[in-house]
């Protein structure tokens, strides 16, 4: 599906394939950054001030990305309606069992879409967003 008020990028930051000076210049220019919970959204540590961290589904430990973007200084997002987060089954990690982070989800487009207009509206409100400017400083 196409919304033209965004560019849109996928970025699967595999070390081997992208350099980490590469990956974080992606993360610099970005203003919204979505993605699952893991290791990865240590990148949020290189957004710009303005950006939006949208952290799709928080595997029952919110606190953990929320609390480095609050130290970051940046704005966090994550599911609020947790109906609209389906889980394809109850997990499957290889020594621990059933764990909510091991599995597959299915969102809601709607609510995704509402959650990213929300975001990018708190990102374009910052005093220091600076629309349609690349921040290749680093």
């Amino acid at each position: 599906k196409t919304v033209p008020l965004f560019e849109i990028t996928q970025v699967d930051y595999k070390y081997k394939e992208i350099p980490f000076l590469e990956q974080i210049k992606i993360t610099h220019n970005s203003d919204i950054f979505i993605g699952m919970h893991g290791a990865g959204l240590t990148h949020l540590l290189f957004l710009p001030d303005w950006a939006v961290i949208f952290e799709l589904y928080n595997c029952q430990d919110e606190s953990c990305y929320r609390d480095l973007a609050r130290l970051r200084g940046i704005h966090y997002v994550t599911w609020q309606k947790k109906d609209k987060v389906i889980p394809q089954d109850k997990g499957h990690h290889p020594t621990l069992g059933e764990h909510p982070k091991f599995t597959n989800y299915n969102f809601d487009v709607q609510e995704f879409m509402r959650m990213v207009l929300q975001a990018a509206e708190h990102m374009q409100k910052h005093p220091k967003w600076l629309s349609e400017q690349k921040h290749d400083e680093l």
